[in-house]
């Protein structure tokens, strides 16, 4: 018996009208062609490149539903990551055995674009992520999440059932190993007197010890930012 031939359609590009070659596979006794190769002329170029873009957009488009999903604010969505010290606690997360983050400085210093950058990277990687202030927290629960991006620690109301809220969702996040990053106008020195400004001292002194055994301070400084976005 002689060598089987493939058995196919001939197919031609549709932009210069050159015949595809066609892929053929061993099926058995049988060589099959299991479609063609992709015409290199211009025209299927360019459409390939179409594709490509629409593609990416269609990824960009999935990846801002997720972020928004995630409650990062709208002005953020396309925040990206670009202190360093963010950028070496992304790199070694895996390693980080649920230790978070203290973004802290004064007003305009990108503490909440940091934030949301850092909320970005997580929601792109897959991690279920919420990105919520610590007013916002006190009304839901965030204690589950694989990330918690909280920004703006100590301006919440200084009301007993606050700072006993915040202690549980902290608590159980640090219980849990969950990281959580945190964003403040107050030092961690200063957070403590700050959240128990009510005299809730020995639940602000609670919170504050667990932020300083589950993150990492990170100072920013130099200009006001939104000031500087002005001028």
């Amino acid at each position: 018996m002689g060598e089987s031939k493939p058995t196919h359609s001939e197919a031609c590009c549709e932009y210069c009208g050159r015949p595809l070659a066609p892929c053929v596979v061993e099926f058995g006794a049988r060589r099959i062609v299991a479609g063609f190769r992709e015409c290199d002329c211009e025209g299927a170029r360019g459409q390939r490149a179409r594709a490509e873009r629409m593609e990416a957009a269609k990824r960009e488009a999935r990846l801002a539903e997720r972020r928004k999903r995630a409650g990062i604010p709208k002005r953020f969505l396309g925040a990206t990551v670009q202190h360093q010290d963010l950028i070496d606690y992304l790199e070694s997360f895996e390693g980080s055995a649920g230790r978070g983050l203290y973004i802290y400085g004064s007003v305009g210093r990108g503490k909440s674009y940091s934030a949301a950058a850092l909320a970005n990277a997580f929601v792109d990687a897959g991690y279920r992520t919420v990105f919520t202030t610590a007013s916002a927290m006190l009304e839901t629960r965030y204690a589950a999440c694989d990330v918690l991006v909280l920004d703006d620690l100590g301006k919440e109301d200084a009301k007993e059932w606050s700072s006993n809220m915040m202690f549980l969702v902290i608590n159980a996040r640090y219980e849990n190993m969950r990281p959580t990053i945190f964003t403040s106008n107050y030092s961690p020195q200063a957070l403590s007197k700050r959240l128990g400004r009510k005299g809730e001292t020995e639940t602000a002194e609670a919170i504050a010890s667990r932020l300083s055994e589950t993150t990492i301070p990170i100072h920013l400084t130099g200009p006001d930012m939104r000031i500087a976005s002005r001028m």
